[in-house]
């Protein structure tokens, strides 16, 4: 119906003759329909949301779309981050401002068996958003940070660089506060003075190095190094918090103390070694994998063990040139959109096997797309003399 043109209960038991139903049959409340003068709504937008969702925002947490103007827009609660795509209908929803659902239906007390209430159809719309549980995008994260790395409070008085607190870089990436804070340290930035930093590479090194030669030279044992003696010798030469941060980076803690009460912690062998191969091979193009093996090993501290399973998406080996060879090649130099990802590898290398392609992949796997369901999607396999490689499914743009 157009406008407010209500129906009686003489319309209604008129309509029921028509149809050959029995009002017995009826719900006690029957609502009759009108259309809004303006019910081609350009103001308003429906969203598919997720049980769960809903809740969280009937109980008053917040949702936010993110991304500029150049980024497709995503939609972050606290903890997730969802893709937003439009999808159509070929059926007609109706929005209405209130409505009385069958199940909470009460009958009239004057003791009439039919009530009768007006409805506005505020709304008919015939295309909607989807939400799809995405993975947060933070190659902008990097690439902002690297543009003001922190190389050591010499150098801050002169330093214009642009500096990003927490809120800037929510502001500016798409990810939930949550994914935003575990991507923080992962990268392994730090907070200085209430911003966000990444350190130059060498000035990294120099704290890591500075922490390895005094436990070396105090004779702690790899499985027991304290603390709070590491921080208070070395906060003359860099700044107390920069030192924690690279000492949680590289050891675990073994929860025990020392008889002064000193937390104890053991090193992170695996990631130690993965740094210093980093330190080895970021200056170089191509290594001798047999001269870069022996050259690593002597590098780590003593007692541990080298593996190139430590490097896995930080190198790649070539086993097929002569000599073997190995570069520095880490994922988090290649795009985060899948198909621009597979088309960076295919054309850093024409064939992969299954272990050399899976750390530059796995990344982008999700709950309803396993690895080999995305390797299936985007490449090509064959075998050859017993082993699966995979290529390029499409040219190589």
């Amino acid at each position: 119906m157009a406008g407010n043109m209500s129906r009686t209960k003489e319309d209604v038991r008129s309509l029921l003759q028509l149809a050959k139903l029995e009002e017995e049959k009826l719900n006690p409340l029957v609502q009759s329909f009108y259309l809004a003068e303006d019910f081609t709504r350009e103001d308003i937008k429906l969203m598919e949301v997720t049980p769960d969702m809903l809740n969280q925002i009937v109980e008053g947490e917040r949702v936010i779309i993110r991304g500029d103007k150049s980024d497709p827009a995503v939609l972050c609660t606290d903890t997730q981050t969802y893709e937003i795509k439009e999808a159509g209908t070929s059926d007609s929803l109706l929005l209405f401002p209130s409505l009385v659902w069958p199940n909470k239906a009460e009958a009239s007390d004057t003791g009439d068996r039919i009530t009768v209430a007006s409805q506005e159809v505020a709304g008919i719309f015939h295309n909607y958003f989807e939400l799809r549980l995405c993975k947060p995008r933070l190659q902008k994260l990097r690439y902002l940070l690297e543009e003001n790395l922190y190389t050591g409070k010499e150098y801050e008085a002169d330093n214009v660089g642009v500096k990003y607190t927490f809120q800037d870089l929510l502001n500016t990436i798409q990810a939930s506060p949550k994914e935003l804070e575990t991507a923080l340290q992962e990268m392994q930035a730090c907070c200085i003075d209430g911003y966000w930093r990444m350190l130059g590479f060498d000035y990294q090194f120099s704290v890591f190095n500075h922490i390895v030669n005094l436990v070396d030279s105090n004779s702690w044992p790899s499985g027991g190094i304290p603390l709070q003696p590491v921080l208070n010798t070395l906060e003359d030469l860099f700044p107390r918090k920069i030192v924690e941060e690279c000492f949680h980076w590289y050891t675990h803690p073994v929860g025990q103390t020392t008889p002064e009460g000193y937390d104890l912690y053991r090193w992170n062998e695996d990631k130690i070694c993965a740094f210093l191969g980093e330190v080895i091979l970021r200056p170089t193009g191509k290594f001798n994998l047999e001269e870069f093996l022996y050259v690593w090993q002597s590098t780590v501290p003593e007692g541990m063990k080298t593996n190139l399973k430590q490097l896995e998406g930080i190198a790649l080996t070539d086993r097929s040139s002569k000599p073997q060879t190995i570069c520095f090649f880490p994922v988090w130099k290649l795009p985060e959109d899948v198909s621009s990802r597979f088309n960076a590898l295919f054309r850093t290398r024409e064939k992969w096997t299954l272990e050399d392609i899976t750390p530059y992949v796995k990344d982008l796997s999700t709950a309803n797309l396993n690895l080999n369901a995305l390797l299936t999607k985007n490449a090509r396999s064959s075998s050859q003399n017993g082993v699966k490689f995979y290529s390029a499914k499409w040219p190589v743009s």
